[in-house]
């Protein structure tokens, strides 16, 4: 008798078990069983979407408020959702497809053509641009996507213009990034080239150049060499590291310009000897610092 009343809450313990199981599955998370998947946010919002196989991603997303609307929406190059072929543009349509913060609350709007996002709009509760992302389809040249921030003024911030290769040509970021002051002056520029930073160059909000900085990539070593300048243009010093340390000489100069100093670094970034000057830059010593250092 004893042993039937203990299988009998053991039952009853599994099915209860199973029954929590059940109930979480209707809960979104992070990670999902792989496949097509219906589940109930946080927030109210229902969300249907395919997770990858190993179900850390979701390849197609569609997340609506209880009024139908949507919330969020992610697409695939192929259509794998009964809901996704109008909205993600399979069927050969371009829509552009409002968004909701919540329900009666614009937070923006999306393009796809064929899974692929064309346009993307951000806006504020003022309803002011927050945030833009463009595809650009160039006919004999590099497809770009361009990416926009701007301040609450409706000026621009920051920008990033990117060749978008095919997925399988794809060698890294490559395009360049900029960023702006709120009066419109360029305050920054980045390069890449095949994931790897090539040049960046930094300016005062008068226009002049403030920083000019080149990267170049030899087998595992990144070398890069720094000029930067006073405000009034006259040069503030020059910089060279490899692997992110000094080596070689280095020059350091005076407001005005005047050669204040000279450093010169081993190849493991040691400060061997320095070369000092009067306020005329004439050399006034030199001073040896890691003399030892210097066969290395």
């Amino acid at each position: 008798m004893t042993r039937l009343v203990a299988r009998i809450a053991c039952v009853m313990a599994m099915g209860h078990a199973v029954g929590h199981v059940l109930a979480d599955e209707l809960r979104c998370t992070a990670l999902g069983p792989p496949g097509q998947q219906r589940c109930q946010a946080s927030d109210g919002s229902v969300l249907e979407r395919v997770m990858t196989a190993d179900g850390r991603r979701a390849s197609v997303l569609l997340r609506r408020w209880p009024d139908g609307t949507l919330a969020e929406l992610r697409c695939a190059p192929t259509s794998l959702l009964p809901a996704d072929r109008e909205v993600c543009g399979h069927d050969a349509k371009v829509r552009d497809i409002s968004l909701f913060k919540e329900p009666g609350k614009a937070l923006g709007t999306v393009r796809y053509r064929h899974g692929v996002l064309m346009n993307l709009t951000i806006v504020n509760p003022q309803g002011q641009l927050v945030r833009s992302e463009t595809f650009e389809d160039r006919s004999g040249e590099p497809d770009h996507r361009i990416k926009r921030v701007f301040y609450p003024s409706g000026r621009l911030r920051h920008e990033i213009d990117l060749i978008e290769p095919a997925q399988e040509d794809y060698q890294g970021r490559e395009g360049v990034g900029r960023e702006y002051a709120e009066s419109g002056q360029l305050t920054q520029e980045v390069q890449w080239v095949r994931g790897h930073e090539a040049r960046i160059r930094q300016w005062y909000l008068k226009g002049q150049l403030k920083l000019d900085q080149t990267i170049q990539r030899m087998g595992r070593d990144e070398l890069r060499e720094t000029r930067s300048f006073y405000e009034d243009g006259a040069p503030a010093a020059l910089n060279r590291e490899r692997n992110g340390r000094l080596m070689g000489w280095q020059r350091y100069h005076a407001p005005g310009g005047v050669l204040q100093r000279e450093e010169e670094y081993s190849e493991r970034g040691v400060l061997l000897r320095r070369k000092v000057y009067d306020a005329r830059g004439r050399l006034q010593r030199t001073e040896r610092v890691n003399e030892d250092d210097a066969g290395t």
